[in-house]
């Protein structure tokens, strides 16, 4: 079941839509759906990371809205995140551990602006240690090409 407000909204996309959140959300600016462009994005809580990734070299560093602020601009309200690539692909990531870690949907990589060619345009990224890189600890939640979240209802 789908949870919405009239009173809330977002303002609609200027540009391409980048990112699509549905499910169990309360903010919607298209239907049952919150579509983000870039610059709706950028304006959510941007944060910079330096962190090891278990599919990059070295210290990076990375850059985009936390998925703690992008919940709060849908008003989620679920346990878990459905998170979708652009193939498709998808996995499942506990909301409680995100927002504990600190993950950003990165959109930029070491300054530049990501694309598809290079895991963009959003990644989703941990911060993490070398140690937990190398271990894989955030491996799986670690969905690049994102295209689409699904707000997944509370367990239980």
């Amino acid at each position: 079941m789908l949870i919405c407000s009239a009173a809330a909204a977002l303002d609609a996309p200027n540009e391409r839509v980048m990112l699509t959140v549905d499910g169990h959300i309360s903010t919607t600016n298209s239907g049952e759906q919150a579509l983000f462009d870039r610059a709706m994005l950028a304006n959510l809580d941007w944060r910079t990371i330096e962190t090891y990734t278990s599919f990059t070299e070295g210290l990076n560093r990375f850059s985009g809205p936390t998925i703690a602020s992008l919940l709060e601009a849908v008003g989620a309200q679920g346990a878990k995140l459905r998170a979708v690539a652009a193939d498709d692909y998808a996995v499942t990531i506990s909301i409680a551990d995100a927002k504990k870690h600190g993950a950003i949907l990165a959109m930029e990589h070491n300054g530049q602006q990501m694309g598809i060619r290079n895991k963009g345009p959003i990644w989703i990224v941990y911060p993490q240690s070398k140690a937990e890189a190398e271990a894989h600890t955030y491996y799986v939640q670690m969905i690049w090409q994102l295209v689409r979240i699904e707000v997944l209802a509370q367990a239980g």
